[in-house]
């Protein structure tokens, strides 16, 4: 006689009866779908907020163009338009301080594009450049110097 038996390898069958198995298979296929979905929200929201941070990068260094374009073209000297230069110059700065605060307000600290020492030190820059500015003190070089002098390190922390 034969002594041989067929055995029935151990398959998906054996475990619980067909109502579990079935309540296991369709609990199985709905978290692989919920971590797909969840997997592309994540990844919509990351390419999203790298886009905004590289968009605010953009007009930050935008206006800190203009602004050394504009500390640039001031002589060493007090001129009858040197104040408006100053106040365009000023301009930029702030721009440049609200697109940060903006940054921060979306992203969290880690959104600061701009350390505040350095929005900092470009208004007291200015404030000492308009001081010199009103009283006329003749030459101004020292003052555009270092006006010039940080916003070309800003722009390097920037890194655009």
């Amino acid at each position: 006689m034969n002594n041989y038996r067929f055995r029935q390898k151990p398959g998906f069958q054996t475990y619980g009866t067909k109502t579990q198995q079935r309540i296991t298979l369709i609990t199985l296929v709905l978290l692989l779908a919920a971590v797909i979905v969840l997997g592309a929200f994540y990844a919509r929201g990351a390419a999203y907020q790298a886009r905004t941070a590289e968009q605010f990068r953009r007009r930050i260094n935008s206006n800190l163009v203009d602004a050394i374009g504009q500390v640039s073209r001031m002589t060493g000297g007090v001129q009858s338009n040197s104040s408006i230069k100053l106040g365009q110059i000023r301009q930029h700065v702030y721009a440049m301080e609200q697109i940060n605060a903006i940054s921060i307000a979306v992203s969290g600290e880690s959104g600061r594009l701009i350390p505040q020492e350095a929005v900092t030190a470009l208004f007291d820059d200015l404030d000492r450049y308009e001081l010199a500015i009103q009283t006329a003190t003749g030459n101004t070089l020292e003052e555009r110097t270092l006006l010039l002098t940080h916003l070309t390190a800003l722009q390097g922390i920037i890194g655009l």
